[in-house]
This record gives structure tokens, sequence and C-alpha cells, in this order.
């Protein structure tokens, strides 16, 4: 072909991927096209006078094996070359041998393959963050058909009960007390339909709407809503909040606030549980006290997180409390803090600006 030696020669100097000769028995490098000179940070000259010993990245092993199967049979292999300055970069090499009169070479083609390892490492991420996220997901439809159950299954039982009550003429006193047990499993039960909600909507910005309001109205509320189930559990509420008016969402505060204490007499039943309100002169602290089981240390931050719980014991619960709350503060400009450590109790703070600046 005429202009062959030219179209070779263009061929090898303009290649996007690097190129080298290489002596197949000293493994001194022959030559180097444009694209080596540049992925090196390397003269021709400077190249020429080295071996692809030189190029390797520092802990790589002898290339003389990888030599002789290039000579035999050719090869494809990863590795990592060192530029002229002493950086690294991963690599793509194939490498085949060849024969020029009586002297043996190596033709190497040699791709940089940075971006694809940055590729590689971002799909083992997303694919690790994909594997969590399930195993997460089938973990909380467990927990949350084991906790729907539950209630379901006490109105069911209250209302055959009723249902007997009735047919036997009892007195209305009986009928009462179970329409009154039914009503309260059904209340549990909405009650964690409305938790599912609300984890959904806090994906995103929580919809307020702010008005002024007294904070000791609002824990007036979540004491009344606790009060039979404090009752239950043997837990005294100790209550100190006095008029403290602030720009707020009142209903979400009154969950979050009722989100804060129900972990309290979770973890806390059989004892006292604190709630006190203090007010500064543009912010009001909230705290509340038990004195349960505590946090380990390493879960004082976790506990904060979507489905997660604060003991490893089963208590109960979808593990969304505490998520929402965190949620409705933030949305509020405040921010919510705990002090705890095993078998001491769990100290909450809430803290609110009194008249917070929403977006």
């Amino acid at each position: 072909m005429r202009h062959g030696h030219e179209i070779a020669g263009n061929l090898f100097e303009h290649a996007r991927d690097i190129i080298l000769v290489i002596d197949a028995e000293s493994g001194e490098i022959l030559d180097a096209n444009l694209a080596a000179q540049h992925a090196y940070l390397l003269s021709r000259d400077e190249l020429l006078s080295r071996t692809v010993d030189d190029l390797r990245g520092t802990d790589q092993p002898t290339v003389a094996e990888q030599m002789q199967l290039a000579r035999t049979t050719g090869i494809l292999f990863e590795t990592v070359h060192r530029r002229g300055d002493g950086s690294t970069f991963p690599v793509e090499v194939s490498s085949r041998g060849g024969q020029i009169a009586d002297r043996s070479y190596l033709c190497s083609i040699i791709r940089d393959i940075t971006e694809r390892k940055r590729l590689e490492a971002e799909r083992d991420r997303l694919l690790a963050t994909t594997q969590r996220a399930l195993a997460t997901r089938d973990e909380f439809l467990t927990i949350a058909a084991h906790e729907l159950r539950a209630p379901i299954t006490n109105v069911s039982l209250q209302l055959q009960q009723l249902v007997r009550i009735i047919a036997r003429a009892a007195p209305l006193s009986q009928i009462q007390v179970a329409s009154e047990h039914a009503l309260h499993a059904s209340a549990r039960l909405a009650k964690l339909i409305d938790t599912l909600v609300d984890a959904q909507a806090a994906r995103g910005l929580l919809a307020l709407a702010p008005a002024d309001v007294d904070l000791a109205e609002i824990v007036r509320a979540v004491t009344e809503r606790l009060r039979l189930r404090a009752e239950e559990c043997g837990s005294e509420l100790v209550i100190e909040a006095p008029s403290i008016v602030g720009h707020w969402d009142g209903p979400r505060l009154v969950q979050a606030i009722t989100n804060v204490m129900v972990n309290a007499l979770k973890y806390g039943c059989g004892k006292p549980i604190y709630l006190t309100a203090v007010a500064h002169p543009t912010s009001v602290e909230l705290t509340v006290r038990d004195g349960g089981i505590g946090v380990r240390v390493e879960d004082l931050t976790r506990i904060f997180g979507k489905f997660e719980r604060a003991s490893h014991l089963d208590y109960g619960g979808l593990g969304l409390g505490l998520f929402i709350t965190r949620q409705i503060i933030d949305a509020h400009g405040g921010r919510i803090e705990v002090e705890s450590a095993p078998d001491e109790g769990a100290t909450f703070r809430l803290q609110l600006p009194l008249r917070p600046t929403f977006a």
C-alpha cells in the first residue's frame, strides 16, 4: 500500500490510547506515542530511557511472567502505572509479542481506566446502598405487619366480646368497658397509620401551618393524651411547663412532643417521666427525662434515623417516632439532642426559636 508507513505512523502518534513498543528481553521502552507522553508526564526521550518496570506503580509484582505470556499468547490485564510526578493511575494493558529481524518486542496498548474505576466504585456504592435499603424495607415490613396486626386483633376480639355482652343483655357498664377497649385499640391502629403517612411526608419538607400558640396548652394536650398510658405502666408524669407563646405549628408540636413522651414511657415504664419547659429571650428549651434503660453512646445518633429504635430488644413500635420528631423540629428551625447511657435513662432536649423563620 502506498504511504503505508506514513499512515501507520499517524495512527501510532494520534491514537487516544497509550502505545509502547518494549524490548521483550530487557523491558526497555523502544518507542512511545504522544498519548504516552501526556499520560506519564514524560517526554519521549525520558520514556525511552526507562523500562516498563519503571512505569509500574509501587508494590506491583514483577512483569517478567506477564511479558513471557505476552510474547507467546498475548495478555490482557489491569494494573497500576506511575506518572513522572510520582502519582499513579489504573490502566488496562493489552500486550502481544512480535519479531523484527532478530529482535523480540512487545507492543502494548494501554488504556487509562480511571473513569471506569470511578464508575465501578460508584456502582458498588449504589448497589450496597440499595441492598441496605432493601434489607431495611424487609425488616420494616415485618415490624409493621406485627405492630398493625396487634390492634386489629384487639379490635376484633373486643367487638366479638361486645356482641356476646349485648346478646346476654349484660349491664351497660360492661358494654362501656368493652367499647372503650375497642376504641383504644382502633385509636392505636389509627396512630400507626398516621405515623406511616407522616414518615412518607417527611421525605420532603413538612407542610406547616404556624400560628401564635401557647406551649403550656400544647403540653397539656400531650399529657391528657398520654395520661391513661402513663397510669397503665405505672409512670408518674411530672410536668413543669409555664405559659410561653411562640409562633409554631401547634398540632405538629403536639405530635413531636407526644413522640418523645411515648418513647420515654416505652423505655422508662414504671418510673417517673419529667417534662419541663424553660423560656429564653428568643427561644424555648423543652426537656423530657426518663429513668429507663437508656441508650448506648454509639446509638445516640442512630435513633433519629428512619425505622431505628433505641433498643435491640422488642419494645414494639415502627421506629419512626423520633425520626418524625426531628423532621418537625428541624422544620421549625430548632434542634433535638439526647444525652444518655445504658441503665441511666435518657434526656431529650428540644430547642425551638420563639419566632421561627419559615422557608
